[in-house]
């Protein structure tokens, strides 16, 4: 139940987050209608009114079926089948929901094809800027003190807590990409929206001062974000939900602060819309795919605004336009694979045995082997202690990795919480809590322990 609430609150609003971004391209607006330049006069047409008329039905019943189906996770008790029903969804809800604009695009296009309105475009023209020099508009130290202070402090708190400052350290790596992002992104050619260099410089000026000033604000959350985990380490209860509170927030947070940026990109847009002097690249409908994908080969520029939604988008034709949807295809493929893991986790049965003098725990691959010369205080329980997750597994029926006791410290879990009779022991410095596939596998376990020491 409770990674349904999560779900509904952060991935449920994005079906109608999606829904509003789309439905707004059945209004003619900019010059354009589903992302295709269009005269006013124009749209009073008949056959682009249908076009419009069947945009809104398809979008209605694509909206109306995937708003339905996370529903069915509530009659779903398995945790890893919910999460995969979800992460399923999200896909489906993305790309179904691309489709009545992409149609709406084609038959356009196809439109004015057949009317012959592509044959009143002018030639291309392109307008070269060697002397105009480069525009750039980051500078190294602000980037570089977040950077360093959330590098630094995730690297003093492993001493004292190594998982959570390997943690830390991996979040702070989230900062350097951030950076990587920005710096590509200063680094990208002026873009050309006029025969006058000076307005093109300006215009390209200013809108990568934004993006500097966006990326630079995200890699100050991030420090924030590790600053707080780690603070939070030295809590002695409610770790895990504390945790998982700070991550959400911070994945709204970073949401919310990508608005005053759009907000800004917009006002720049709309302060350069007359001083738009050139046709072709960017501007020919033909050189974008269903209205969402621009691909042109004869366009230097790896990023440019987008037509459908907010934001940048990248040119497919160039080599980070490539790597990009090459990512893209990797991490789709991946999310099956990980789904599928998660599963396999969930519906494998734990195993205790005893074999070559070591206590083996298994599930799916050997998760520990542990002498028994070294099993100190040996003992059978009844009940677990009150703990939260430090990294590993927690499900309803499986609990695996590293967590930590109100008061006490980490110990190492491995156990089915729903059975009975649990094992406990201390090994090498470190406290274990085990169970087997059933409470008469650990009994069995327990006496053989017994038995051989």
């Amino acid at each position: 139940m409770f990674l349904n609430i999560i779900f509904f609150a952060t991935l449920y609003p994005v079906l109608f987050i999606v829904c509003i971004v789309f439905a707004l391209q059945n209004s003619y607006k900019d010059g354009m209608l589903f992302a295709v330049n269009m005269k006013r006069e124009w749209v009073e047409d008949e056959n682009v009114k249908a076009i419009q008329k069947r945009f809104k039905k398809e979008m209605i019943w694509y909206g109306l079926i995937l708003a339905i189906i996370p529903f069915s996770c509530l009659f779903i008790p398995y945790f890893s089948i919910q999460m995969t029903i979800w992460m399923v969804w999200l896909i489906v809800a993305i790309i179904l929901l691309t489709l009545p604009t992409v149609f709406a695009n084609n038959r356009l296009k196809q439109w004015k094809r057949k009317m012959g309105c592509y044959e009143e475009q002018s030639a291309e023209r392109y307008v070269e800027l060697k002397n105009a020099g480069t525009v750039r508009c980051m500078h190294f130290l602000p980037f570089f003190i977040p950077l360093a202070v959330g590098t630094v402090a995730a690297i003093a708190v492993i001493p004292f807590a190594k998982v959570m400052g390997i943690s830390c350290l991996i979040g702070a790596a989230g900062g350097y990409i951030f950076l990587l992002v920005a710096i590509w992104t200063d680094r990208q050619p002026v873009q050309v929206i006029s025969s006058n260099s000076d307005i093109n410089i300006n215009y390209t000026r200013a809108k990568k001062k934004i993006w500097k000033n966006m990326w630079l604000c995200a890699i100050w959350l991030n420090t924030a974000l590790i600053l707080f985990l780690i603070l939070v380490s030295f809590m002695q209860k409610q770790v895990g939900m504390i945790y998982l509170a700070g991550m959400i927030v911070f994945v709204i947070l970073l949401t919310a602060m990508c608005i005053p940026a759009i907000v800004m990109l917009g006002r720049v847009e709309k302060a350069y819309e007359d001083k738009h002097d050139l046709n072709g690249g960017i501007e020919d409908d033909r050189n974008w795919i269903g209205g969402m994908f621009y691909y042109n080969p004869k366009d230097s520029h790896t990023i440019v605004d987008k037509r459908v939604g907010i934001g940048t988008t990248v040119n497919m034709a160039t080599k980070a336009g490539k790597g990009t949807i090459l990512f893209t295809i990797i991490a789709l493929l991946m999310l099956p694979l990980v789904c599928v893991w998660v599963i396999a986790e969930e519906f494998t049965p734990i195993h205790l045995e005893i074999e070559n003098q070591s206590l083996c725990a298994e599930q799916i691959r050997t998760d520990y082997v542990i002498s028994l010369d070294a099993l100190d205080d040996v003992e059978m329980l009844t009940e677990l202690p009150d703990w939260s997750k430090v990294n590993g597994t927690g499900m309803d029926t499986l609990e695996k990795g590293t967590f930590k006791i109100s008061g006490e410290g980490e110990c190492q879990v491995f156990l089915n919480p729903q059975n009975k009779k649990f094992l406990y022991f201390t090994a090498n410095g470190k406290c274990y809590y085990m169970s087997g596939v059933d409470d008469t596998e650990t009994e069995e376990i327990y006496q053989e322990i017994l038995n051989q020491k």
